[in-house]
């Protein structure tokens, strides 16, 4: 089984690091398995220009050549993938936004059938737009999907609940990773 993680936080190993690492520890226990990480602040990646290019193209693929081309082939071979995001205004960061659009070339060769979602949020007040979304997509893709979201975040209080303490989170991230190890 490959794995790739699409990491969507500009900050690394904070919180959506450390749902994606504990999924990891999961998913590898007992087993080491290939595992692509792509820390999406640290590429290039130009944002879908809409042109459908990879829609008329021979081969179906983009018109852009960028790092998104590390995550095509990523993707491709993957059996499992994971998307790791904090959210920001109720929503998944910019630099996964453009990772997620760009995946429209993909789409083209129905690349996404059969394969495991696994998606990682951590927020503050807002997540269910992301959690629709993914439900949606994945739905109509025949992908199956899982999703754990943790709330970093004390209303009452107004501060910010560090990740060390979301145990339950922690653990079921663990957990997932090692459901899905035993099954694939």
């Amino acid at each position: 089984m490959k794995t790739i993680v699409l990491h969507g936080s500009p900050r690394k190993n904070k919180n959506s690091d450390t749902l994606a690492d504990n999924f990891l520890l999961g998913l590898n226990e007992g087993v080491v398995r290939e595992t692509k990480h792509f820390y999406t602040n640290e590429m290039n990646i130009r944002p879908c220009q809409g042109c459908l290019s990879c829609e008329n193209a021979e081969d179906k693929s983009c018109i852009i050549k960028d790092d998104m081309q590390e995550i095509y082939s990523g993707f491709i071979e993957a059996d499992v993938i994971v998307f790791a995001t904090p959210m920001y205004w109720g929503y998944i960061t910019a630099q996964l936004k453009t990772v997620i659009d760009r995946m429209e070339a993909l789409v083209m060769w129905d690349h996404f059938k059969g394969k495991t979602f696994v998606v990682l949020i951590t927020y503050r007040h807002h997540c269910e737009s992301t959690v629709a979304f993914f439900a949606r997509i994945c739905g109509f893709f025949d992908v199956r999907l899982h999703i754990i979201t943790c709330r970093t975040y004390d209303i009452e209080t107004g501060k910010d609940i560090p990740i060390s303490r979301c145990k339950a989170k922690i653990k079921e991230a663990f957990k997932l990773g090692k459901s899905l190890g035993s099954t694939h």
